[in-house]
């Protein structure tokens, strides 16, 4: 696909989505590239639409606009983006472009500090946001500017842009520019794309070397290193590279928990001498390294990562902006694994043990979840009734890993391109972040999805996994074709609410909203001792016209219930992350319509379904761990047994079934037992979690 023909497919694919979602064009681009930059390009955590324009500049206050906005305490920033949606020709970005709108950004930044947004809507989002940026000033300093385009950047435009120190009344902040272009875009989409590493030079920190010691270990995968760090460094490069330097579980934390663990900043205010002794230190992979001659410091890094140690990293930053803490005193010790194979097993393992310590559990660090995949397999075989009078049938399209959905299509002539979307429409697809969503506003958790995507899918898998050791059988066809119907429910929902006047005179929280009016739905239904028949929406692939009477009256209360001016917490975005705004919406009264609860179904209907549903899925299990067994084979089956007599682990018994294994994939035992197979995959799941692994 030519860079001509995938932007007119993004402009086509941005529009059909801006429909389908009943919002303007420009906002469903912004959620796109709000995707980008979080999950591809890991420059932020999160940005949220926050549109304000004022060009009738004055003397006190500058002509600004913004369209959405983040900020990011964790990494002491504030991110502000502009879009520039253009649907018409692809033109040039120029320099003069970039410093325009980059301007424009700057001075939304300042018209906050001189008191702008002291006199407009108190509860808009961009006054919210101003409020946030003055209560928590002292913790900013950098501004991240975005210009996120459907043009292309000139060959004139300097690779890096470089905007001076902003200064104003004696508050000092570094600007950073982006310019996500077509070109970038394009890239994300194909396939092979890889971010650029970072490549860290001690000397450019002010470091000759970070002095270390290199672990005598025997492996050609890893080398290992120990290694002590200077807090001034850590906070310099937590400064410069933020979210890129942590994994997405980590990020999650931090958002999750805050930037600033208060035991780790009372060590740095007041025992800095004793930082080394207190402090766990950090768990860190790399690519590469690069040695002094002399082979005792390491001057550069390639791609670092922090996968466990991000609190510290980010209180040392915070504590030297904030209470101007002098870091010279401070060492952290460091622990660093060098990659030399590409091997994401390895390095997800790495990142579960070295954070089996902290509260971060083994779910928030593997999105390859067997249940993952289950859901994969479900979307690739179970077709969509035809409805609207198709000829043909669609399919519900999980995205498990990134690319998945459109990189085939990068490769495809139009015609195949256009077959492929027919069968798997861009609104059919959805993500694991999505399912997260759907999942936990349907179990009455709103509170969770509006952290935002990455970190309620950290929530959400957190329950997950406690669910799937009890019985995982509940994960079945039936429970996917619930899942499709509980997106159905989410996206009407964001239909509705984004048609109702008073959304449209407000225009924010939609996501907060949607998944409140959800929660609030099925808590009334519940509340009733019924349940929505989830299979009637599967087959019919939309919503009964009777919940959207509901739904509408609903989604008010949960609008009145966020803007409500005696709520604890003044920021809206914020009091929607609390179970208090849950409680408080509950205090709601509401009655179902009639026509609703004449669709609904009782619980034990719903539970007759459950059982059946789960015997079937119990045969399937049974079949697939045979399958999984034999396509192991013997030589798998004889290194497991092997290392897990070395090590003492196996029972007598559990040595005879992994012999059984053996035969069986051998030829030598032509039937298995549903029990003998059961056991033998018990063995291993064991012997994994002892560390054994082929």
């Amino acid at each position: 696909m030519t860079i001509e023909e995938f932007r007119e497919y993004l402009i086509n694919d941005v529009n059909s989505e801006a429909v389908s979602k009943n919002q303007h064009p420009t906002d469903t681009f912004i959620e796109n590239i709000t995707d980008i930059l979080v999950n591809d390009f890991s420059m932020l955590s999160d940005l949220e639409q926050c549109y304000f324009e004022f060009n009738k500049g004055t003397k006190s206050f500058k002509n600004m606009k913004v369209d959405a906005a983040y900020l990011e305490l964790s990494t002491n920033t504030l991110n502000l983006m502009i879009a520039d949606y253009n649907e018409g020709p692809m033109t040039i970005i120029t320099n003069e472009y970039i410093m325009s709108k980059a301007q424009l950004m700057l001075n939304f930044f300042e018209n906050i500090l001189k008191g702008y947004f002291r006199n407009t809507e108190i509860a808009a989002n961009y006054t919210q946001l101003a409020f946030d940026v003055l209560r928590n000033l002292g913790s900013i300093k950098k501004v991240h500017i975005f210009i996120a385009s459907t043009n292309i950047i000139g060959e004139r435009v300097k690779k890096t842009i470089n905007l001076p120190i902003y200064s104003y009344q004696g508050k000092a902040c570094n600007v950073e520019v982006d310019i996500i272009d077509i070109i970038k875009i394009y890239n994300v989409k194909s396939e092979g794309f890889d971010k650029d590493d970072i490549e860290i030079s001690t000397i450019d920190f002010g470091e000759k070397g970070i002095p270390c010691i290199k672990a005598d270990i025997n492996d050609n995968i890893y080398e290992a290193y120990l290694a002590v760090v200077p807090g001034g460094f850590l906070a310099d490069i937590y400064d410069k590279y933020g979210p890129r330097l942590l994994e997405s579980n980590v990020r999650s934390f931090l958002n999750v928990r805050g930037a600033v663990n208060k035991g780790i900043r009372g060590t740095i205010l007041n025992e800095r001498g004793r930082f080394f002794a207190y402090n766990n230190g950090i768990s860190t992979t790399a690519k590469e390294i690069e040695l002094s001659k002399d082979g005792h410091y390491i001057v550069k890094f390639k791609d670092l990562q922090i996968i466990n140690g991000g609190q510290t990293t980010a209180s040392l930053a915070s504590a030297r902006i904030k209470d101007n803490v002098d870091l010279s005193h401070i060492y952290v010790q460091m622990k660093l694994t060098i990659v030399k194979e590409v091997d994401e097993g390895f390095i997800r393992n790495i990142s579960k043990f070295a954070n089996s310590q902290n509260k971060v559990t083994s779910a928030d660090l593997n999105s390859n979840h067997p249940f993952f995949n289950r859901v994969e397999d479900f979307s690739r075989k179970i077709f969509v009734p035809s409805a609207d009078g198709k000829t043909y049938q669609e399919l519900w399209f999980f995205e498990r890993a990134r690319g998945q959905y459109e990189q085939p299509m990068m490769k495809m002539t139009k015609a195949k391109r256009d077959e492929y979307q027919r069968i798997r429409p861009k609104d059919k697809k959805f993500t694991k972040t999505d399912l997260a969503k759907y999942l936990n506003s349907a179990d009455l958790r709103p509170y969770d999805v509006s952290w935002g995507s990455e970190v309620n899918a950290e929530k959400f898998q957190s329950i997950l996994e406690e669910k799937w050791k009890k019985d995982d059988t509940i994960y079945n066809e039936s429970f996917y074709k619930e899942v499709i119907a509980k997106a159905i429910i989410f996206n009407s929902i964001e239909k509705i609410i984004s048609d109702q006047l008073w959304y449209k005179e407000n225009k924010a929280y939609r996501p907060q909203l949607v998944t409140y009016t959800f929660a609030k739905f099925v808590y009334e239904i519940n509340k009733e001792n019924m349940v929505i028949n989830y299979k009637q929406i599967w087959d019919r692939q939309v919503i009964p016209e009777a919940f959207v009477k509901d739904i509408v009256k609903l989604a008010k209360q949960a609008f009145d219930n966020m803007y409500d001016e005696n709520r604890q917490n003044s920021n809206i975005s914020s009091y929607c992350k609390t179970k208090t705004c849950w409680d408080n919406l509950l205090r709601y009264t509401y009655q179902l319509s009639e026509e609703t609860e004449k669709l609904l179904i009782t619980k034990e209907d719903k539970q007759i379904l459950d059982i059946s549903a789960k015997k079937d899925q119990k045969f399937d299990n049974n079949i697939n761990i045979e399958m999984q067994i034999f396509a192991k084979g013997v030589i798998y089956w004889k290194d497991l047994k092997q290392k897990g007599e070395q090590q003492g682990i196996l029972t007598y018994n559990e040595i005879q079934l992994l012999d059984f294994a053996c035969n069986y994939c051998s030829g030598f035992n032509l039937n298995i037992t549903t029990k003998q197979a059961g056991a033998i995959w018990f063995i291993r799941e064991k012997l994994e979690k002892n560390g054994v692994v082929v």
